[in-house]
């Protein structure tokens, strides 16, 4: 069919607004599901507030201030950050802090601070961290203060038997150090006044860019020092390095933020001791502690690596530990985690050599209002390796909470491995909270690997043993609780610590018993 235009006139284009006032106003779309429109369903409920979380870290507008060398990123808390822990410092005068400042810096221009939708934090809530105002240490203590903390956290009776490196606030503090006598080409001390020639020098930050995260990357970005262990090949340290941590707490309900690095490097058939202790603030309120420890162990190093942990309340520490062993080197790990409102500690080790040796023991107590969290990732790549890790976990209190995530993957090439993983957790109380996750991944066939996980209260014939012989049950259960802990402990060694860390468990059980109480009286009323 051909339409033709009428005799004598000429069809004019007609426009759409001409077409709009033809037809009249818009009529309203009739909704068929009215019910829909007024309620909005639980799933869109439930996205608007992932939203809403992710958005919580949305794009910052804060910039590099005049002058500053910071580049500017997008993660508001970690630009924070950055400002209030990096921005009023002067630049370090080692070269090799300074580079990894940068490339940290660098590293962090897109990087996201993690929330409970990353699968690593999902039960680890740093909102502790990300909804308090930061400062700067404020360094007021004195010589005396620090002499006194440092006296009161000994490993032995004779100082001389130790060589101890004080860190106060991030920063070597050379004048409450005692690095005296150390055996030939040893080094124990700060990288601005390390030989160029060491070990130490060329690895720092390699490891914890590679295996760490977002907050292995701000205490990079931060750090003002590191401090600078070496033992040169076929050097047997006798005396362990003891690392003591002393923090400034923050003013006026702020936390002060500090970002301790230390780097070790063990030369070929060569062995150390480190024991690294973190404690309360002097003086002041809470602090937020982000530390790093890289090891490089070379064929047939050992080092035996102690960490403990009692902050105080109100204090978040958040800690980062990655190894590199070569072949034949053993690496030996043995932690206490007491004190903190939030404790989280990060541990990669690789195996990048044939029968090496990896042994971690974990030993976390969490009380009233603790989270607690230990994620490990052991990666074993040659073959005859022997990996071992024993995890153990008190829940004291029905607002504690532990969490442990341990990933041991042995890939096709590990041939021949042994690997055990264990983790044991008592909750005391009802109420108490546990997340456990032992992951052993293999893919390599001719190995030997066993993995397990417990989860339980006290047993009642423990305790009437106790009682049948005169024992109140307080009593019992604080002896039991020792003695679970001790088999991972008592690896730590020294007298004096021992005492701390009973002294410690003591004081956390009765926070957790009270805090029970209190809790089931008010339930009752």
């Amino acid at each position: 069919m051909h339409w033709a235009p009428t005799a004598g006139r000429v069809a004019a284009p007609i426009s759409g607004a001409m077409r709009q006032a033809a037809a009249g106003p818009p009529r309203k779309q009739q909704n068929l599901h009215p019910q829909l429109e007024q309620r909005p369903t639980r799933e869109g409920r439930q996205r608007r507030q992932r939203q809403k979380q992710l958005c919580r870290y949305a794009t910052s507008d804060l910039s590099s201030s005049p002058g500053s060398d910071i580049p500017r990123v997008e993660d508001k808390f970690v630009a924070n950050a950055l400002t209030i822990m990096r921005g009023a410092q002067p630049q370090s005068s080692c070269a090799a802090v300074d580079k990894l400042n940068r490339e940290s810096q660098e590293a962090l221009r897109e990087a996201r601070m993690p929330n409970k939708q990353t699968e690593d934090f999902r039960f680890t809530d740093l909102s502790v961290i990300t909804r308090s105002t930061l400062q700067a240490p404020s360094k007021d203590a004195s010589a005396d203060d620090v002499a006194a903390a440092v006296a009161g956290r000994v490993l032995t009776e004779d100082p001389a038997d130790v060589i101890t490196v004080v860190v106060r606030d991030g920063v070597l503090d050379a004048a409450a150090s005692t690095l005296d006598g150390l055996p030939a080409g040893v080094f124990v001390g700060s990288f601005a006044t390390a030989p160029e020639h060491d070990d130490g020098h060329a690895p720092l930050g390699e490891l914890s860019r590679r295996l760490g995260g977002v907050l292995a990357l701000i205490n990079g970005a931060t750090s003002q020092d590191a401090v600078c262990i070496s033992v040169p090949a076929g050097v047997q340290l006798d005396r362990p390095v003891h690392i003591v941590y002393l923090s400034s707490g923050g003013q006026g309900g702020q936390m002060a933020a500090s970002a301790p690095r230390v780097a070790v490097a063990v030369g070929a058939g060569a062995s150390a001791e480190v024991v690294e202790d973190f404690g309360a603030p002097m003086p002041g309120g809470s602090s937020f502690t982000n530390a790093v420890l890289e090891a490089h162990l070379a064929e047939d190093a050992s080092l035996k690596h102690g960490y403990v942990q009692m902050e105080a309340g109100g204090a978040a520490h958040v800690k980062g530990t990655f190894v590199r062993q070569a072949a034949r080197s053993r690496y030996e790990l043995t932690e206490a985690c007491l004190g903190g409102d939030l404790a989280r500690h990060d541990v990669g080790v690789t195996q990048a050599g044939e029968a090496t040796e990896t042994v971690m023991r974990h030993f976390v107590l969490a009380g009233p209002k603790q989270l607690h969290d230990v994620h490990s990732r052991l990666q074993l790549t040659h073959p005859e390796g022997i990996a071992e890790q024993l995890h153990k976990c008190i829940v004291s209190a029905a607002s504690g909470r532990g969490v442990f995530d341990g990933n041991v993957k042995v890939e096709r090439a590990a041939q021949r491995t042994d690997a055990k993983q264990l983790s044991r957790n008592l909750l005391l109380v009802p109420r108490a909270t546990v997340n456990v996750k032992p992951n052993l991944q293999i893919v390599a066939d001719d190995v030997k690997c066993t993995h397990g996980c417990t989860v339980s209260d006290l047993e009642d014939k423990q305790l009437f043993y106790f009682r049948s012989r005169g024992i109140d049950n307080d009593a019992a259960r604080k002896m039991l609780v020792y003695s679970f802990g001790r088999e991972v402990t008592q690896h730590l060694g020294y007298k004096k610590l021992q005492q701390r860390l009973q002294t410690a468990v003591n004081t956390a059980l009765a926070a957790g018993f009270a805090d029970t109480a209190a809790d089931s009286g008010s339930i009752e009323a």
